[in-house]
């Protein structure tokens, strides 16, 4: 059983809320969502700060859960 129906989008990471919640606002359309961090993400400790471009997939049965499953990586050495 593979993903039959995935939507992504990008987005950037405005604030960050209580028990690991973001508030992102997606790139093509200028909508706040929320959404938390991949399982994948959370065992591999990587942070989210403010600022960040992140991409995001939403969830295929409640459209209301968005969920963070890559970030960016856009710093310059």
């Amino acid at each position: 059983m593979g993903k039959e129906w995935v939507l992504e989008r990008d987005g950037e990471v405005l604030e960050v809320l209580p028990a690991w919640f973001f508030k992102v606002k997606l790139k093509d359309v200028d909508t706040l969502v929320r959404c938390k961090k991949s399982w994948r993400m959370s065992q591999s400790n990587i942070s989210i700060i403010p600022w960040d471009r992140v991409k995001l997939e939403i969830n295929q049965y409640d459209m209301s859960q968005w969920r963070i499953i890559f970030r960016y990586n856009d710093y310059k050495k």
